[in-house]
């Protein structure tokens, strides 16, 4: 009941062709690219804001071929309007006729399916075998037959034969078999034929007719007309052989096929040849008027003449010469053939021509028509409306749109477009409702003797394959009110299309993502940080996979059979039992089936195109069922929707040989055991706003989007909540603006995956790969890796490793990687074979990545370079390999070039010496980070910790560096990244300049303040990049709706909805709370920072619209207290500059004080009442006192400037206040208050007197009042540890005892 499949097989005769089509179309892209680039700097649009958006012409250049293409054309200034409404069948009759093409069809197996994979260019297999029982014609005979042929194909058609036969015959792709022949073999052997040479000018039905005596002419009529009479076969009859082939070869239509005994007159022949005839008329030996018996087990082609030799249709055939070979399959029987209806009525004689009188009732009809149009003339273009309903149809079509001569100028484009407002579904079920079924609640006793309440109903195939005049056997998926139900499987889990609330650090229990994944008590040290995919060995894997060697999808391991009864023991499971057609469904309490809300798939592939270009299908769901592309150029998808494209068993979405392609706008959901987008050898495509989610429910398969061509440009994509593989892009590609989140998979895959020389001269920036544990976040792989790779703006955490860059010459800048379990980033020296890959070619022969450049990076734990940038002058890295895998030791030099590499701030030694654990993390440098731990159920957060450092699940996402962090004006200036100047750059293998240039002007921002930032981000910039897939209104806030403790001096965030224009693009803003009362604010595109400072407290609203659409109300509550800016404990004696190290606590002993540095928002008014607030972490001894004092320095921190704590003027200023130590064991403050000092104690001091000017800096210090005193207080760094996998690496920030300042 499952599908086999399979993948084309191109004649080798063909693929010529193929690499001349796709060496003709590179040259034409070059010519494109060149005029983009030459008309780049007078072409482009600027305002007087650097932030407006001009798209770049070499960017959207698939764009601007297809617009140069139709403007040099002959298409008509305006498009042919034209109608498709499914609700119009029922004013037409329909006549059915025998469609022959190149697609395989229907497969009827124990395993099913329908495919469409095969493709037969030339040598088709669809033909009607009459067997050994067709009629024999001999000494007099007559043949006739209505034929309709608007396809390339072979130059040897055969209408009817093999003897007597009537043929088509034409020069491939030029005259369309205009020629007919006609004719018979001999007793002798040989075989004679007559050419009826440019009979046919145009497409169209024709009625063809034969006429043979043996002792007159043998005649030939064209719809009734004489047009040759050959007299030299006179005394020489044909071969006594049964005339057994309909169609062999034949592309196009036949109909109403007649075989006679006797020879028939052109009167008879006019008389009879638009009539029906009663199948008794005298000498009449076989009558196809191609209806069908409509019997589901024979579904047989009937014959009306006496004889009644009824035929099958279809016929037993391997899925592949090599899946037979393997022993793995025999054959299968495979319908190709297709019997069709044509329609027609009164009102319109001639049939549905798509207007509002005619509309075309089905898709189909309407692709039928247009290619006739084309083929005669009529290029277009056409825009073609298809009216609300769901379409149950399988649309093929090949050479639709493409002249005979090749003659590119009249491809004009064709637009298949949802009407609007209206909802339209290309759809692969049919309703059970239509097909008088009858569920029954029985009873059903499990293995355990438990008995449950099941559904059951026995499905009328006849009925279902008589409505889609297909014979179907088995059912591939099951919806009630369009809900997908689970086939029954061994494993219970939810139902995989709910939205899940975990991730994959805490899958959501009873799920398919928690059954597939190991918990943290089956893990080891080494399945985590090991290279193998055993973090999943355990995983739920689907019944089939697929084999390269056979390009099939073959029963993996695993035993079960999806969808059987013995398995159906949970709710929303489904079985089928195809011995007695009985369906079973155990049903949830809100999805119970009645007779008209179930619907069942009998399809797979249900679109397929091949050889047409200039297409575009708009506004459309394509639902339970998957698209194949093939050669068609220039196609397009916009806004639609992609659902249960596959299933377990049946094939995905495909692409090949199919350039400058766009898909635009488009959702790809619950595509499961397949790919969502398999795209391979083609050039030039561009993906813009594409959302993949909750796809490929199975481990170990990793169906991740690919592109496998060339300049592919994926843009506005996210991948989220699947066991996909994140991306493959191709070769040259550009990613940009992808999010990439939760995915599941284990394997040896990454977020975004560019394999061998794919990194060449590809471009990865402004994006996210986050937490997808058993996949790397971004590498270059190859055995020898290649070279010239962009990275930049990138940001990679919580995955099996951050950045994996094999190869050389890489540009890496501003990228951010933290909370990796591997590597965060990994500028490796292997696997690289130099610039012709020679050298041995074994890729650990050259060094690679010396000449990679990277600068303003952050990594946590793991840095592994090998390039010249993270070596100082003079240092021999070959000399010490570890310590090109750990460049830990020399601080003074990475900054010097901008990386911030957390392992050399750990405040920890160990007996060697080396930095360890706790590393200083990025996450105390950033605003309100992603952080690992937060993805952490709660019970592993108590088990770790004690308690949840966090108070609400919800994560953030700003990865800016907050104020005061060393990241600020911590970086170098890279021309053409950060400096603002982003105009003008181009490939950068001539060793210079960038790959891609930007999307619009001002993409690639200008640093802020003196110099530009460390990591993806840079602080105070009017615009916050934000990747993913973009909705129709304005989302992800920052901070996410229903934040809490969102910083009092903060700046609000939002991503614009999608357009394919920028230009003039506007976003109000509107924020209420207290202090600010309807405060709106207009933005101009792409700036989205709305910066703001909040009062102590406050809870606010804020919403943004743009064009009309709003994206809602957001709300976040204002924490009440600020925490320092920068604090440390200094040994004022020691004078040398300190290193930006995260120490945990704050020191107070003789010769060390510690300094605290806040920002007063604006916000506070002398109404506040506002504390400083402390917590002791350890009393070592106090016999004096502390002492608390205005520091009036400004600008301090941990740079290394004239700036820095430890070097600066460490005076101190007034005394705010003092605690002092009696003798009597107490201590008071100054004030004569009595406070217990104690580990964990709080100090709160009073500075509502003190704290006078609001909106600036203020400072504090620490000291003793004795030289034997020593006190610890907790610093802004404080953590929360826990063993971890062996090690001491589970940490939290323990926020509760920062130092603050608390306003009241």
């Amino acid at each position: 009941m499952w599908y086999i499949l399979g993948s084309p097989k191109p004649l080798i005769g063909n693929q010529v062709k193929h690499i001349l089509i796709i060496f003709s179309i590179f040259l034409l892209s070059l010519t494109i690219i060149s005029c983009a680039k030459k008309d780049d700097s007078s072409s482009s649009i600027y305002s007087s804001s650097d932030a407006d958006e001009t798209h770049s012409n070499l960017l959207t250049e698939a764009d601007e071929g297809f617009n140069d293409w139709i403007a040099s054309s002959t298409c008509p200034s305006s498009k042919i309007v034209l109608y498709v409404d499914k609700e119009a069948l029922s004013r037409y009759q329909t006549n059915n006729y025998l469609l022959l093409d190149p697609f395989e069809g229907h497969r009827q197996n124990s395993h099913g399916g329908e495919d469409f994979e095969f493709f037969h260019e030339g040598a088709n297999s669809d033909w009607i075998d009459l067997t050994d029982n067709a009629p024999i014609l001999g000494n007099t005979f007559s043949m006739e037959a209505r034929i309709y042929n608007d396809q390339i194909g072979d130059e040897h058609q055969k209408i009817i034969g093999p003897s007597p036969f009537l043929t088509f015959h034409g020069k491939k792709e030029v005259d369309n078999g205009s020629e007919i022949r006609y004719g018979f073999q001999l007793e002798s052997g040989s075989w004679k034929f007559i050419r009826v040479q440019h009979i046919i000018q145009k497409v169209d039905w024709y009625h063809i007719a034969v006429t043979y005596d043996v002792n007159d002419d043998y005649i030939f009529y064209l719809n009734g007309e004489e047009v040759s009479r050959y007299s030299k076969l006179k005394g020489r009859p044909p071969i006594a052989n049964p005339v057994r082939y309909i169609g062999k070869n034949f592309m196009g239509k036949i109909d109403d096929v007649r075989m006679w005994n006797v020879v028939r007159s052109q009167e008879e022949i006019q008389n009879t040849m638009n009539q029906t005839l009663t199948g008794d008329e005298p000498g009449l030996v076989a009558y196809y008027p191609m209806d069908l018996n409509d019997d589901n087990a024979t579904w047989e082609l009937v014959d009306l003449s006496p004889r009644e030799n009824n035929v099958k249709i279809g016929r037993y055939g391997p899925l592949s010469r090599a899946a037979t070979s393997s022993g793995k399959f025999i054959d299968d029987f495979i319908i190709n053939e297709e019997i069709r209806p044509r329609y027609f009525s009164d009102d319109c004689p001639d049939g549905p021509d798509g207007s509002l009188t005619c509309p075309y009732p089905t898709i189909r009809s309407a692709l039928d028509d247009l290619h006739k149009r084309i083929k005669n003339g009529q290029h277009g273009g056409y825009q073609i409306y298809i009216r609300e309903g769901r379409y149950t149809e399988v649309l093929n079509k090949w050479y639709l749109n493409r002249d005979n001569q090749m003659d590119m100028s009249k491809v004009c484009p064709i637009v298949f477009e949802g009407y609007p407002n209206e909802k339209v579904i290309i759809d692969g079920t049919v309703a059970l409702n239509d097909n008088s079924s009858n569920w029954e609640q029985i009873s059903h006793q499990l293995d355990n003797g438990t008995s449950i309440s099941i559904y059951k109903t026995v499905v009328d195939f006849d009925n279902i394959s008589r409505e889609i005049r297909t014979p179907i056997r088995s059912i591939y998926q099951l919806f009630v009110n369009d809900r997908y139900m689970i086939p029954a499987m061994p494993m219970n889990f939810k139902n995989p299309t709910d939205n899940t609330t975990g991730n994959p650090q805490n899958p959501e229990p009873n799920t398919i993502w928690s059954l597939s994944k190991k918990t943290e008590e089956e893990k080891t040290i080494e399945e985590v940080e090991g290279d193998n995919s055993s973090f999943y060995d355990n995983a739920t894997k689907a019944p089939w996979g697929f084999d390269k060697e056979i390009g099939f999808l073959v029963p993996n391991e695993v035993t079960y059979v999806p969808g059987s009864l013995e398995f159906l023991d949970a709710p929303e499971e489904w079985a089928f039992d195809s011995d007695n057609k009985t369906l079973y469904l155990y049903a949830s309490d809100n999805f119970t089936p009645n007779s008209t809300n179930v619907r069942i798939r009998v399809r797979d592939r249900f679109l397929n195109i091949r050889e047409s270009s200039n297409i575009k299908f708009k506004n459309i769901d394509f639902s339970a069922g998957s698209i194949n592309l093939r050669g068609s150029k220039y196609f397009t998808l916009e806004d639609c929707k992609f659902s249960f494209s596959s299933d377990m068993g049946l094939l995905g979405n495909s692409v090949a040989y199919s350039h400058f392609l766009k898909v635009r706008n488009c959702i790809f959901e619950y595509i499961n055991d397949g790919h969502s987008w398999a795209q391979g050898r083609s050039s030039h495509t561009i993906f813009e706003n594409v959302l993949f989610r909750y796809n490929d429910w199975f481990g170990g398969t990793a169906w991740s989007p690919n592109s496998k061509g060339v300049a592919a440009q994926w843009r506005y994509i996210t991948i989220e909540n699947s066991y996909t593989a994140g991306l493959l892009p191709g070769a040259g590609s550009l990613v940009e603006y992808a999010r990439i989140e939760n995915l599941y998979e284990g394997c040896d895959c990454s977020g975004i995956q560019r394999n061998a020389d794919h990194s060449k001269n590809s471009t990865t920036r402004f994006s996210w790969i986050i937490n997808s544990p058993g996949l790397n976040g971004m590498r270059f792989d190859s055995k020898c890796g290649a070279r010239f790779g962009d990275v930049h703006n990138v940001v990679s955490l919580g995955n099996r490793r951050g950045f994996r860059l094999k190869g050389d010459n890489h540009d890496v800048y501003h990228t951010t990687a933290y909370d990796n379990t591997r590597q965060d980033i990994s500028l490796n020296i292997d696997k690289y074979c130099g610039p012709d890959k020679g050298d041995g070619g074994d890729g650990k022969s050259v060094p690679g990545n010396w000449n990679s450049n990277i600068h303003n990076v952050i990594a946590e734990g793991s840095f592994q370079c090998f390039s010249e940038d993270c070596w100082a002058a003079g240092t021999d890295p070959m000399s010490n390999k570890t310590s090109v895998f750990n460049p830990w030791f020399d601080f003074p030099h990475l900054d010097s070039v901008g990386i911030w590499f957390g392992r050399l701030l750990a405040v920890n030694r160990g007996n060697n010496g080396k930095p360890s654990l706790p590393w200083a993390t990025p996450i105390f440098e950033l605003e309100k980070p992603w952080i690992q731990m937060r993805a952490k159920s709660e019970s592993f957060l108590l088990e770790k910790f004690g308690a949840n450092p966090w108070s609400r699940p919800n994560q953030d996402y700003d990865f800016r560096p907050k104020k005061g962090s060393y990241l600020i004006d911590s970086g170098v200036i890279i021309p053409g990244i950060n400096d603002g100047n982003d105009t003008g750059v181009v490939a950068a293998e001539n060793g210079k300049d960038f790959n891609h240039p930007p999307l619009y002007s001002g993409q690639k921002r200008k640093y802020v303040g003196n110099a530009p930032d460390i990591g993806a981000y840079e602080y105070g910039d009017s615009v916050y990049w934000i990747p993913g897939f973009r909705y129709p209104h304005p989302s992800v806030p920052i901070p996410t709706n229903g934040s809490v403790d969102v910083p009092i001096d903060y700046s609000l965030v939002w991503n614009y909805p999608y357009k394919k224009d920028y230009s003039n693009t506007e976003a109000t803003v509107t924020v209420s709370g207290p202090g600010v009362d309807n405060r709106t604010v207009v933005y101009q595109y792409p700036n989205n920072v709305h910066f703001q400072t909040f009062e102590p407290g406050g809870t606010y609203n804020w919403s943004v619209t743009v064009d009309g659409i709003s994206g809602g109300n957001w709300s976040f509550k204002v924490d009440d207290k600020i925490y320092p800016l920068n604090d440390r404990s200094v040994d004022i004696t020691n004078n040398s500059s300190l290193r930006p190290s995260q120490v945990k606590n704050l020191e107070v002993s003789n010769n060390k004080m510690s300094f605290l540095r806040f920002d007063i928002p604006s916000s506070i008014t002398s109404s506040h009442k506002i504390k400083l607030n402390l917590v002791i972490e350890e009393v070592s001894s106090l016999n004096g006192g502390i002492a608390i004092h205005k520091y009036d320095q400004t600008g301090w921190g941990e740079n290394a400037d004239n700036k820095n704590i430890g070097i600066i003027d460490h005076s101190l200023g007034e005394t705010l206040a003092t605690l002092t130590s009696l003798d009597n064991g107490t201590t008071v403050w100054d004030n004569g208050t009595a406070v217990t000092v104690d580990n964990g104690t709080i100090l709160s001091i009073d500075l509502t007197d003190k704290i006078t000017s609001y909106g600036g800096e203020y400072s504090v210090a620490l000291r003793v009042l004795e030289t034997t005193d020593k006190v610890i207080f907790s610093s802004k760094e404080k953590i929360m540890t826990a063993l971890y996998f062996q090690r001491g690496d589970a940490f939290a920030p323990q926020k509760s005892v920062w130092p603050s300042i608390s306003f009241q």
